[in-house]
């Protein structure tokens, strides 16, 4: 992603308009920001003004739209007219998030769009796109849609795990990731545990972070090509399964931690919901280990390696930290 003035612009619109939504009690500050936020990041997704670029804004934009005009019909119904029942309007606020957002049964678009955009709008789409969306469903989070929540988390953990499995392209395959992480991390905001959710998305954000770098970086898009990535930085056979395991939650590596919260917290009160997380992670865990076995047991091509891998250097420093930092406090508490 190039810097200019109008990406900086945008970038600022992007993040200004996502804390007027989290710091707003009006529904038409909300709609309002939720706008601002849609109209600046679509730009940013056509920097390259490819024909596939293209295709995922509108995809993103017709989405994101459908989402908008739910959300302001359900908040004017609200608002002007109280003869409609309470729960329904919620429950339509409700559905307008979670296609906002990506997660099932409104998740159709995501992976599609995921696969057509760049790396970096990836992230910042798995990230902080979700944070306003997120902000309005604690608001409107009720005791009558507890059950709903945890039964929705349930089926996007299985979903998101189930189709992720027949996937080879990466994009798609995180696209997947995220809406099982999502499943994971709304089953706890649905139990009141409005901290721990807020920790295991800045763990999700920050495991992602150097996975999305390194395959921005060498332009990596499928299985096939984390092969080649032998040939252009031979050490990356030891930092991108590490990685990739510890996104998936294997102990003791970081990303275990915030599974292991949620496990405490739904082992007592929602055993069953809890099941079917773990089933979910399960089939996470299971195409992430598929990519590290054929990143390391399938030969690499024999090229000499075009990025000198040096671990001095500051594109390399970020994700290596990564996986010795994050990994420490499993260890220390073991």
């Amino acid at each position: 992603m190039k810097y200019t003035p109008f990406n900086f612009m945008s970038s600022m619109i992007m993040m200004l308009s996502t804390i007027m939504v989290m710091s707003s009690s009006n529904w038409l500050f909300m709609w309002a920001g939720m706008e601002l936020n849609l109209l600046s990041f679509v730009p940013l997704i056509m920097l390259s003004n490819s024909n596939q670029e293209t295709e995922a804004s509108i995809k993103y934009f017709l989405a994101q739209a459908l989402g908008s005009s739910i959300m302001l019909m359900s908040s004017l119904s609200l608002w002007f007219n109280h003869s409609f029942p309470m729960n329904y309007m919620s429950l339509m606020l409700l559905m307008a998030m979670l296609m906002k957002i990506g997660m099932a049964p409104c998740h159709l678009w995501y992976p599609s769009v995921m696969t057509s955009i760049s790396w970096m709008s990836c992230f910042i789409l798995s990230t902080w796109q979700k944070l306003a969306p997120l902000s309005i469903i604690v608001f409107i989070m009720t005791n009558t849609f507890q059950n709903t929540m945890l039964l929705l988390s349930a089926m996007n953990a299985l979903i998101g795990g189930a189709v992720g499995m027949n996937q080879v392209h990466l994009r798609t395959i995180m696209a997947y990731s995220s809406i099982t992480h999502m499943g994971w991390m709304m089953s706890l905001a649905a139990t009141n545990k409005l901290i721990p959710a807020m920790v295991y998305f800045i763990f999700y954000s920050l495991l992602i972070a150097p996975i999305f770098m390194i395959f921005n970086k060498f332009s990596t898009s499928t299985n096939m090509d984390m092969n080649k990535l032998m040939s252009k930085a031979p050490m990356l056979q030891m930092l991108i399964p590490l990685l990739l395991l510890s996104l998936g939650g294997l102990p003791p590596l970081s990303g275990f931690i915030p599974k292991w919260m949620t496990i405490e917290f739904l082992s007592v009160s929602d055993p069953y919901i809890l099941i079917m997380l773990i089933v979910g992670a399960m089939m996470n865990l299971y195409f992430y280990l598929n990519i590290t076995f054929n990143m390391m047991l399938t030969p690499a091509l024999m090229e000499t390696p075009t990025q000198k891998f040096n671990f001095l250097s500051t594109k390399y420093l970020v994700p290596m930290s990564s996986v010795l930092l994050f990994s420490m406090p499993v260890f220390m508490m073991s």
